[in-house]
């Protein structure tokens, strides 16, 4: 850690030493002006964050966040999760068994598909907590916030990797609106809009709704159908109650959501052959060279005429010499189909004395069927979806309610800033997943079902103050401290019936921290935290004839972070950079072994890097930006048992050592009002990773190599001096072949496949404004 911090101070004291001899300069404009200017993507420094649970300017919060106001989304067509990763250092979202699979990894915290272990990176919708089934739509949003570290002070437990904020547009006073509309290649079509009505004196309500249709890119061959489709409906509404003159203020929003579709198709990417060691070799065994499936003609008839043997190699060899980079031939038809309802509703009053008082109540429910081939091939060894006389894909629901009461304000003359709060939650995870062992490759296959519940309750206090030492140095700090019941209630006909568990833990969270602003437009900064995450029980695997629990996870970090916004010489500039140190005890990973997915706990890890984001206007039609990530995470102790079987874990999985984007901006006012063109460019790179933590083992080969896109968007704003908008896009401008995820099934079958990330996309959209 020495190490790190020592760069830091040195980079610290650069940026204190230089700067503020160019911002010193008489010709330099009110640093206001100068942080509006670089504002136009909307991630200026004067962007207000919640990310202390209370609104802040960006540049005076001592936390390393990046945060997109409704402009930024809208000129960087930022409208999934995929398009957040491009525009954050350190976000990687990776696709897991499919494109509705989606895994969130921050500073190397991240969980896996089929784990049982919470999310390291939570997601917080209008400040509750949530979870999906389905890759999400974007539409209508104030701003997203994504916070990188552990944030179990504020945001609660199993935040060890950081939080992702998602907030809606709410309701005003003006009757206003818009309607967008766009079309592009593979027949994509998309429709959004909202509308807000002052309905009396202080009620106000907004209605907004978004839906996209989209063919697949993917050509099954086996079935003759194209997968890979987007098929959604998203409704929202809000209500605003703010009398005139009131202290008293109360907004609920309800959103339902229909998403359908066909989700990706796996590629197999290898398999281990038989006879080699310290690895399992079923996919070979059974699919040996001249294998016939006697159950699926169409299996077979893939290699007529071809001139290569059925089997687990000749597939192989017919899927890299023979198809196509979006063609697929498995045994599903990736049938998705996901419904969500999420409410939430928060009560503020004003109190006396700046002080506020303000309750936030949430409810989530959403469920998830999806039809899946895990391993990229006709053939499935492990076919989850198809169990006894059902051929209907695994089940995922989530119920989740959650309630906290918070009391914030200023004391001691403006100088001392407190929030304090009380937490309560419940969560039903509910999961089915029928199953048959080589459908293909058997009559009477054996065949089960896992299904079970996971109930997770929780109770926190927490506190956190910030106190002003001097004009220019405050010291922040904050604890909380939680209380988990999380249980599981096996189904009556899971494989499992009958094998419950309950487990309680209670842990602290903490944060010490100090800022201290040299000059105006520079502030640095240095947090200490720490936090964990809850443990829970594997509902497809038992040991020792009971139910298979594993432990809570335990983190503590070391940050040190500057942050500027200002101007060198005449440029208005923006520039933030994060050095960290996170150290991991219990760390919970997964294994697909024996016929499931069990988490365990690895002993210790080790997580450090830098972070750099920033932004410049060297002339008024010009800007530019970029960023970097550097990120060296390995486990120090890597033992670990998980289903009652030990493992060494490594390396250390979704963690690329380097991402980084750089973007241009160039926008003209046209004359005699005729609008304004703006033109932007971005370039987006991420190095290798493993889609795994068992490389070095029993999942040799697991890796994604790096790759490179390009993403372009030219706008025509006000067109002809009207309120119409128009836009013309193309993400993945080269094309570029490149995987966006895999999943590993090595330990139950001995083959792993990977995910095809997205071909070339193009289209405009129009937007008109009321």
């Amino acid at each position: 850690m020495l190490t790190l911090l020592k760069g830091g101070v040195a980079m610290c004291s650069l940026i204190g030493f230089a700067v503020p001899a160019f911002a010193d300069g008489t010709t330099s404009p009110p640093t206001a002006t100068a942080a509006q200017a670089v504002q136009t993507e909307g991630t200026g420094s004067d962007i207000v964050v919640t990310a202390r649970r209370t609104e802040e300017k960006l540049r005076d919060v001592p936390v390393a966040v990046n945060a997109f106001g409704a402009k930024a989304l809208e000129e960087r067509r930022i409208e999934s999760e995929v398009d957040l990763q491009i525009a954050t250092p350190g976000l990687l979202v990776r696709e897991t068994t499919s494109s509705n699979q989606l895994n969130y990894a921050i500073r190397g915290q991240s969980v896996d598909a089929f784990s049982y272990s919470t999310p390291a990176v939570v997601a917080y919708f209008n400040d509750v907590q949530t979870f999906n089934n389905s890759a999400t739509a974007f539409f209508d949003l104030q701003g997203i916030q994504v916070l990188k570290g552990p944030q179990g002070t504020l945001f609660g437990r199993n935040a060890t990797g950081g939080a992702v904020l998602y907030s809606a547009q709410k309701p005003t006073e003006d009757f206003e609106g818009y309607l967008k509309a766009g079309y592009g290649n593979y027949n994509n079509r998309e429709i959004q809009g909202a509308i807000n009505v002052p309905l009396a004196d202080g009620i106000a309500l907004r209605l907004a709704g978004s839906t996209q249709q989209r063919d697949g890119y993917q050509h099954n061959l086996l079935t003759d159908t194209w997968i890979n489709s987007l098929d959604y409906r998203v409704a929202r509404g809000s209500l605003l109650i703010k009398p005139t003159g009131s202290a008293f203020e109360n907004v609920t929003v309800v959103q339902y959501g229909d998403y359908g579709g066909y989700s990706s198709g796996l590629r197999l990417q290898n398999f281990y052959p038989v006879g080699t060691p310290g690895v399992v070799t079923t996919f070979a065994s059974i699919y040996a060279p001249g294998f016939q499936s006697p159950t699926n003609p169409a299996v077979n008839a893939l290699f007529n005429g071809t001139g290569i043997t059925p089997g687990a190699a000749g597939y192989l060899q017919l899927q890299n010499t023979k198809f196509g980079f979006y063609d697929v031939a498995i045994n599903s038809n990736e049938n998705h189909q996901a419904y969500q309802t999420f409410v939430s509703n928060t009560t503020t009053y004003a109190l006396a004395g700046n002080a506020k008082i303000k309750n936030i109540f949430g409810y989530n429910r959403d469920y998830a069927y999806d039809q899946t081939d895990l391993d990229g091939s006709p053939y499935s060894y492990f076919s989850v979806g198809n169990g006894p006389g059902n051929n209907i894909g695994y089940t995922n629901g989530t119920k989740q309610w959650s309630d906290e009461l918070q009391l914030s304000g200023e004391a001691a003359d403006g100088n001392l800033k407190y929030i304090a709060g009380v937490y309560i939650s419940q969560e039903r995870t509910y999961v089915r997943i029928p199953f048959a062992i080589a459908p293909e490759a058997f009559a009477n296959p054996f065949a089960g079902t896992y299904a079970f519940t996971n109930v997770d309750k929780s109770e926190a206090l927490y506190t956190q103050l910030s106190y002003k030492l001097a004009p220019a140095l405050n010291l922040t700090g904050g604890f909380r401290y939680t209380w988990e019941d999380v249980s599981i209630i096996q189904g009556a006909d899971s494989l499992f019936a009958g094998f419950n568990g309950d487990q309680k833990n209670s842990k602290p969270s903490w944060l010490i921290g100090l800022d201290y602003k040299i000059t105006p437009d520079l502030m640095i900064y240095f947090n200490q935290r720490g936090s964990w995450r809850a443990g829970g029980w594997n509902g497809t695997s038992l040991v020792n004839g009971a139910a298979d629990p594993f432990n809570p996870e335990t983190t503590y970090d070391f940050e040190l972070g500057a942050k500027y916004s200002g101007r060198i010489g005449d440029v208005p500039t923006s520039l933030n950079i994060a050095i960290y140190d996170q150290y991991i005890k219990n760390v919970q990973r997964v294994v697909y072994a024996a016929l499931g997915a069990q988490a365990g706990n690895v002993g210790e890890a080790r997580v450090r890097g830098v972070e750099i984001d920033g932004s410049l206007r060297p002339t008024g039609w010009l800007e530019l930006g970029g960023s970097f990530d550097y990120t060296d995470a390995v486990f120090t102790n890597n033992q670990a048992l998980a289903g009652g079987v030990p493992y060494l874990f490594g390396p250390y999985g979704d963690s690329p050592k380097y991402s980084g984007s750089v973007y241009a901006r160039a926008q003209t006012q046209l004359p005699d009002a005729k609008g304004q063109l703006a033109l932007r460019g971005e370039v987006y790179t991420v190095s290798s990773f493993y889609y795994t933590n068992l490389a070095s083992t029993i999942a040799p080969g697991t890796i994604i190599g790096g790759h490179t896109v390009a993403n372009a968007r030219l706008e025509w704003n006000n067109m002809l001096g009207t309120r119409l908008n128009a836009a013309a896009y193309v993400n993945n401008l080269t094309d570029k072949h490149y995987f966006a995820g895999g999943n590993a099934l090595a330990g139950i079958q001995g083959s792993n496949a990977v995910n095809p990330g997205a071909p070339r996309m193009y289209g405009f959209d129009l937007t008109i404004k009321f």
